[in-house]
């Protein structure tokens, strides 16, 4: 038996905006660049503005993909697989053999509580990707709830996952995996 579910943002209009901003200083290069051929200044804004323009639609691209590709966690006997773009903090693999505990608790406001976020999405419940606790280990972390099932792995970092369904996904995971006391 494997189970999995995926954990996105979905697409929203305002991830657009960096690369609208960029498209439109390239216009504004390209509007005003005869205004610009006889000033004794920089003789080459034309191409500086382009340059500057087509960056931000290249970091407005980078930051949708990252923002709307879904984290896809897979369970199967024995194991956690986690699939993430790897600008947003990669795939991860699990097996029960590297677990040292796992218990539901909420990673908002319980005993670990996110810190900081290196590497991945945080937009309202919606966090994935690699995050620093408030106890200063690391976590990977996919989930769009806030009551989620943390396990603590033998090297000292954690797993969190958390989706609309805890008590399912705790027990899908006690079955599987590793018992969640």
């Amino acid at each position: 038996m494997v189970y999995s579910f995926a954990v996105s943002s979905g697409f929203n209009f305002i991830f657009l905006i960096p690369i609208v901003i960029g498209l439109i200083v390239i216009l504004l290069a390209i509007f005003t660049k005869g205004k610009n051929e006889n000033t004794k200044g920089i003789k080459h804004t034309f191409y500086i503005t382009i340059g500057i323009g087509a960056a931000v639609i290249v970091i407005g691209i980078v930051l949708l993909i990252a923002l709307t590709t879904p984290y896809k966690v897979k369970m199967g006997t024995g194991y956690i697989s986690v699939y993430a773009p790897s600008i947003a903090g990669g795939n991860i693999n699990v097996t029960s053999s590297e677990i040292q505990s796992a218990y539901i608790g909420n990673i908002v406001n319980g005993n670990i509580t996110l810190s900081v976020r290196t590497d991945g999405t945080s937009i309202g419940n919606l966090n994935a990707g690699r995050f620093l606790l408030s106890n200063n280990a690391k976590a990977y972390v996919v989930s769009d709830n806030n009551t989620d099932v943390i396990i603590k792995l033998k090297s000292g970092s954690y797993l969190v996952l958390g989706n609309n369904n805890t008590d399912m996904l705790a027990s899908i995971i006690s079955k599987l995996v590793y018992n969640i006391s």
